[in-house]
């Protein structure tokens, strides 16, 4: 039944996220990470893949407006890869400083790459895990895999983009093969998020949702869809609106400089 389904939401979903790049791909996803946040209440998150910190910040925002105690870890080498092409430091200034202001107490940006990162983390010590970097076949396994070691009895791994088949993007195929070894769920929304309950002792509403039905299943993605959609056109319409004001702005500052030309005499 939908109330059934309705009955394991929580206010957390409806939160608005303080943090809202111009790219929306993740977007669609803050109002589940809200909500695992707070149900699932990690010791440790780590993130592989922040880029703009769309993501990132929606983890560390519910950790600290549900006072979930959670230690949390983006790593990234903040230089891009063949999938998001190379950028300069201003992004990761940027995150840095949005870091800096909200959740520096609890929240660590560890500018390496992956494999360099596992050396910082105890075998069985994190219990939420965002694999978010290259999307080739190779490489998303290569993360899941070496990352592995490192989930706890609680651990829950998330990998993005699960639902994208084109060009030379493979997690969907990693996620076929490792299907029969954990328990999963799938959303389709916003490019796919694939969730895999790798601990022998997961949260309860965890365990609920590696157990779930397909009628539920669906109405359970159909909540997360609609929310994450309007998170999404809440970023579309600000960044759209802002495109607008610098289109008046250089209109007006042409207009201006057409009325204080010298005219030339006849």
């Amino acid at each position: 039944m939908v109330n059934h389904v309705f009955s394991h939401l929580t206010e957390a979903a409806f939160k608005i996220p303080l943090h809202q790049s111009s790219v929306t791909a993740w977007q669609g996803h803050i109002p589940f990470a809200f909500w695992c946040l707070d149900q699932w209440r990690p010791k440790n998150f780590v993130e592989l893949g922040t880029h703009l910190g769309d993501s990132y910040f929606a983890f560390c925002q519910a950790a600290k407006e549900n006072a979930t105690g959670t230690q949390c870890y983006a790593v990234d080498s903040w230089q891009g890869d063949a999938h998001t092409g190379p950028y300069d430091s201003t992004i990761y200034e940027h995150v840095q400083q949005h870091n800096q202001q909200h959740y520096q107490d609890f929240s660590h940006l560890l500018r390496m790459n992956f494999d360099s990162a596992l050396e910082k983390f105890a075998d069985r010590s994190i219990d939420l895990l965002h694999i978010d970097g290259l999307h080739t076949y190779e490489a998303v396994a290569h993360d899941f895999n070496t990352w592995l070691p490192k989930m706890s009895e609680r651990g829950i791994i998330l990998c993005h983009d699960s639902n994208v088949y084109e060009k030379d993007f493979g997690v969907w195929q990693l996620m076929r093969e490792i299907e029969t070894s954990y328990p999963h769920f799938h959303f389709y929304h916003s490019f796919g998020l694939s969730i895999f309950f790798v601990g022998e002792n997961p949260p309860e509403t965890a365990r609920w949702l590696q157990e779930i039905s397909a009628h539920d299943g669906d109405q359970w993605r159909m909540i997360f869809s609609h929310l994450g959609g309007c998170v999404v056109q809440r970023a579309e319409a600000f960044f759209q609106q802002m495109h607008f004001q610098q289109e008046l702005q250089k209109r007006d500052s042409i207009n201006q400089n057409l009325a204080t030309a010298p005219t030339n005499p006849a």
